[in-house]
């Protein structure tokens, strides 16, 4: 009788354990590819893979329509075959930086309703795949640093298409293709071979193109062509050490009456273009440049301007023409030639709250260099050659922080008592800096030692 009941217990299990088996769930986050490629829910990543073959996905069910392929630094596959997405439908492909040369016909077949992006620059393609031409649905599309020369005269993205990365040293005449897409709303130029733009280059995107970058051109001049961008809003030309002042004319921003954020970093101009044409200009840089001269001229009449950055630049004095500027919200004059601020150099920044000198030679501050930036709110003076804690901020009744990297400050009554009666103590939060008479933090020694001063 104790065998019957055994036997039977073992057969009562084997059912529960087989009814039990039967109802666990499909996987709830399948992985259509086998390693090294792994997934993390909707994301296949394939980085850094060794083999010359492109990775095999399978079908598998899931609750999401399409996928994300992250493959980056695969630099020994260089051709990606025909249906290698046939059983998975990918909505973004991030492909940068590999040693693709080719992506076969029918390589996308059944993602054409949902590739909305592709990430291909830094590849080794001569020419923009079909395949890629052919996608009906693309938004965003990133080809820069391939050789690739000029774009197909028909794309079937031409009516979604918003972003464009694109260009290479190879490419020495200007796509006009690019007129046919008149969705564009961010265009951006890397190394192009061509010195200049044709004067046509953007006939019919007038309307559309808000953002345009210039990185690393041959430019020696600002484009004529961008005249014709009077919506454009951000300009940002980077390492283009060719372009000088001379070749930013005075008419060069002429009809841009939308523009509000300029960008000129590491260039060779060595003083303030004419800005008198842009009434809407809002955060102004011009750094990494030879640049020592403002003249007061340049400004709009009536400027709204919030930011500027002159970091990186050969100015030794703060210009004249910022105190014109009384919108002003922030200035960064980093790594420049300042030796000291003078009593009138601030006058009238009454908006002014974010203030830098990092690495400038500073050597002193007028105890009257404060008197009109009440608003005030964080100050670097790290790496400076300041002789101590700069008694000036007692002008600042706002300030939370400031920095004071590799300053000698003595910290002591005689020193820093006065900061008992500072009417910004209250808030100030503290910042980065060394007692260099005693083994402690500036600010620590100001919340916890101040207050037995005399």
């Amino acid at each position: 009788m104790m065998f019957l009941g055994i036997y039977f217990l073992v057969i009562t299990l084997t059912i529960l354990t087989q009814n039990s088996s039967a109802s666990v769930p499909d996987d709830p986050h399948p992985c259509p590819v086998k390693a090294p490629c792994s997934c993390d829910f909707a994301k296949v990543i394939c980085t850094n893979l060794t083999q010359t073959e492109f990775p095999t996905f399978t079908k598998v069910n899931t609750t999401w329509h399409c996928w994300t392929l992250v493959m980056n630094y695969n630099f020994n596959i260089k051709r990606i075959p025909a249906r290698a997405f046939g059983n998975l439908p990918f909505c973004s492909l991030q492909i940068g930086h590999n040693g693709f040369e080719v992506i076969e016909d029918g390589a996308l077949n059944g993602s054409e309703a949902f590739l909305d992006n592709v990430f291909m620059q830094f590849n080794k393609f001569k020419e923009l795949p079909n395949e890629i031409a052919r996608m009906p649905n693309i938004t965003m599309l990133s080809i820069h640093d391939n050789p690739i020369t000029t774009l197909p005269p028909k794309m079937a993205f031409a009516s979604t298409l918003q972003f464009l990365d694109i260009g290479s040293p190879e490419m020495t005449t200007w796509p006009d293709s690019i007129r046919t897409l008149k969705k564009v709303f961010s265009l951006s130029l890397y190394k192009l071979g061509m010195t200049d733009l044709p004067l046509n280059a953007f006939i019919g995107l007038e309307d559309n193109i808000g953002f345009v970058t210039f990185t690393a051109t041959r430019f020696r001049s600002f484009p004529r062509a961008m005249k014709r961008l009077r919506k454009m809003t951000d300009l940002l030309i980077e390492d283009n050490v060719e372009l000088t002042s001379d070749g930013i004319p005075d008419d060069a921003f002429s009809g841009m009456v939308s523009l509000s954020d300029v960008a000129i970093t590491n260039s060779s101009i060595t003083r303030v273009p004419n800005l008198t044409t842009l009434p809407a200009l809002t955060h102004l840089e011009l750094s990494h440049a030879p640049l020592s001269q403002w003249d007061l001229g340049t400004l709009p009449e009536q400027p709204i301007i919030m930011s500027v950055d002159f970091s990186y630049t050969d100015i030794d004095h703060i210009p004249a023409a910022v105190r014109r500027i009384r919108s002003l919200f922030e200035l960064s004059l980093d790594n420049t030639k300042i030796s000291q601020i003078g009593p009138t150099d601030l006058a009238g920044l009454q908006k002014l709250q974010e203030l830098s000198f990092d690495h400038s030679p500073l050597t002193d501050i007028s105890v009257d260099a404060f008197n009109d930036t009440h608003l005030l709110r964080n100050l670097n003076l790290d790496f400076t050659k300041l002789p101590g804690f700069p008694r000036a901020i007692e002008r600042l009744p706002a300030l939370m922080t400031v920095s004071l990297q590799n300053i000698t400050i003595e910290c002591s009554c005689a020193e820093l008592g006065w900061m008992k009666n500072w009417v910004g103590l209250k808030q100030f939060l503290g910042g980065d800096g060394e007692c260099n008479n005693i083994h402690m933090n500036l600010f620590e020694y100001i919340h916890s030692n101040l207050s037995k001063c005399p």
